[in-house]
């Protein structure tokens, strides 16, 4: 499916073409920017390894289309203004190994998931560098900037034609780039590309490439600030649909294999199991579990509770064997276990292939380098993306777990570690507040002053922003908080911290507040206190909607007492909808 980024000021014939190709979004003008390039697609957008990245103070009918569309998308955050090279952010080039732009202005998610993906970073003076560039391939650019044809051409193949030629209302010229983009096997441009002094030279360069040429004739070329396509393969989770439930067999492995000691973890503690679990209380655990359970139960054993491919190898083969034999006989349909981004490497990989592994959960907790030094994590952003990148080459699920709160850590910093998170695409998430556990090093520093953990409300706010970037990109995040055991429980094991047996239910929650105030806000002055309002959930959704002990409702009904809340099967799950006065109801 190809979503189509167009400027709204694209000739009207271009616009009913790309309407065949796929589903265009037409991009309103940006009032933040010089009126003549206000709608520009690539001033609020980048396509990043297939992964749409909008500025979060993007025109907010694209935010609708997307949203009504149900396209996953991530934001980025920064300041955006009219005049050069404020107005830069997004506009860089873009492909599978390489970078160009100005990276003193890039976006800072663009550039750090850029440099931590190992993509060459080519840094050129030209902001407008992705305007500038009709990207034919991942390695294959035309430019008539003469700065980008320099920088890249001994690491790419590149064709440097002439400046101009290229219409751009209100401008000398505008650029060729900026009328182009690529779908599929064809390179198309904006207008009659047949005019160009070097036609016959590009025609040339892109059947080289392998690529086909679309142009219209009806019209000069015109820079319409370029042609972005987004392929979007909606994701599906590989079970089979016949499974009614999924059910783990937990097997904990303690702290075995980890070669170091966070400054927040006593696993010992958090497992409460001091040793690992011996071969017989596993094949114990997994007959105990089966016996209870029919054919359409999805059974997963999961080794967990430290890091699994850290252990000596003799004991892991000894475990993934067992395993691996109660997989074979049918009686469990899936293993996965948890381990440390720095514990992966290709031996690694294949022993848990050869033996059936399933799935493979990352203890990465930040992608904040600096919070991963304070916390005494022993890995780095690198070596998280390193992991990532050779687990999906050997085709494992890939299960992400972060924290918030920890040492050094901030709400921007937590946020921006999810969006970073989700751009590596896993299969799913799990985030876990940062609690102080006794004997750590992380309750020494609460003594002396160095560490202040982060209250309920901080910690559900911070959380809440992080589950909405992965709720955006369709990734399940299928817990949040600390199971309560009778060990994980405030004034026992754990000392301090945003502690809460509802933790979930309080993020949940307070998402479902943000998401109908901005309902409500957005009616303006047509709503007021005799205004009768149902708000529409889907029926899973209904007590986050209400609020854990009626929260949502309490603080809503001061501005609107006559408010309803309506469950409602034709509403997608984790949204809410609106039924007003004189509104007729939607369908």
């Amino acid at each position: 499916m190809n979503i189509i980024f167009l400027s709204e000021l694209a000739d009207k014939a271009f616009i009913n073409h790309m309407n065949t190709k796929g589903t265009v979004i037409l991009v309103p003008k940006d009032d933040r920017f010089d009126p003549r390039i206000g709608s520009h697609p690539d001033l609020v957008i980048s396509i990043l390894d297939n992964t749409l990245v909008i500025d979060e103070n993007a025109h907010r009918n694209i935010f609708q289309q997307l949203d009504a569309l149900g396209l996953p998308y991530v934001t980025g955050s920064g300041e955006l203004a009219a005049s050069y090279p404020q107005d830069i952010a997004y506009n860089a080039v873009i492909t599978k190994d390489y970078f160009l732009h100005r990276t003193s202005h890039t976006n800072p998610l663009l550039l750090l998931h850029s440099q931590s993906a190992g993509k060459k970073i080519i840094p050129v003076k030209q902001g407008y560098s992705k305007c500038s560039t009709v990207v034919v391939n991942d390695n294959t650019l035309i430019t008539s900037d003469q700065g980008i044809y320099h920088s890249a051409k001994d690491f790419m193949n590149l064709l440097l034609v002439q400046p101009g030629h290229v219409l751009l209302e209100g401008f000398d010229s505008g650029f060729l780039g900026g009328a182009s983009g690529v779908i599929g096997d064809t390179v198309i441009f904006h207008g009659d590309l047949s005019r160009h002094p070097d036609f016959l030279r590009i025609k040339a360069f892109l059947e080289a490439a392998q690529k086909k040429l679309l142009y219209f004739d009806g019209f000069p070329l015109t820079d319409i600030g370029s042609i972005l396509v987004f392929n979007y393969q909606e994701r599906h989770d590989g079970k089979s649909p016949h499974y009614r439930k999924h059910v783990n067999i937990p097997v904990f492995i303690s702290h075995e294999g980890c070669p170091n000691d966070c400054v927040f973890c006593n696993q010992r503690k958090i497992t409460a199991k001091p040793e690992p679990m011996t071969l017989d209380e596993v094949s114990g655990q997994i007959e105990t579990y089966t016996s209870t359970l029919d054919d359409r139960t999805y059974i997963e054993l999961a080794f967990s509770g430290g890091s699994f491919t850290g252990i000596a190898a003799q004991l892991q083969e000894r475990y993934l064997k067992l395993a691996y034999e109660y997989k074979k006989a049918g009686k469990l349909q899936a293993i996965r276990l948890s381990t440390r981004p720095d514990y992966i490497s290709s031996e690694i990989l294949d022993r848990l292939k050869r033996y059936g592994v399933d799935t493979i959960e990352l203890g990465v907790q930040s992608l904040d380098d600096e919070v991963l030094k304070a916390s005494n994590r022993g890995h780095l952003t690198l070596d998280v993306y390193q992991a990532v990148a050779l687990i999906k080459t050997y085709g494992f699920q890939l299960g992400i777990q972060l924290m918030v709160g920890l040492p050094g850590d901030t709400k921007e910093r937590a946020v921006l570690s999810s969006k970073l998170a989700a751009l590596l695409k896993p299969d799913f998430v799990r985030i876990y507040p940062t609690l102080v556990i006794k004997e750590t090093e992380l309750l020494r520093l609460c003594y002396q002053g160095g560490y202040h953990p982060l209250s309920i409300e901080e910690a559900v706010d911070w959380t809440k922003d992080m589950y909405q970037v992965f709720l955006r990109n369709h990734i399940p995040v299928i817990r949040i908080g600390l199971q309560p055991t009778d060990l994980i429980a405030e004034g026992k094991e754990v000392l301090y911290g945003p502690f809460h047996p509802a933790f979930r239910q309080l993020v949940e929650s307070a998402y479902f507040l943000d998401r109908l105030r901005s309902k409500l806000d957005g009616q303006g002055s047509a709503l007021d206190k005799a205004s009768h309002i149902e708000i529409l959930c889907n029926p899973k959704d209904l007590s986050q909607v209400i609020g854990h002990k009626r929260r949502n409702m309490l603080e809503l009904e001061g501005e609107f007492p006559q408010l309803q809340v309506i469950p409602d099967e034709r509403i997608r799950p984790m949204t809410v909808d609106l039924r007003l006065p004189l509104l007729p109801e939607r369908h």
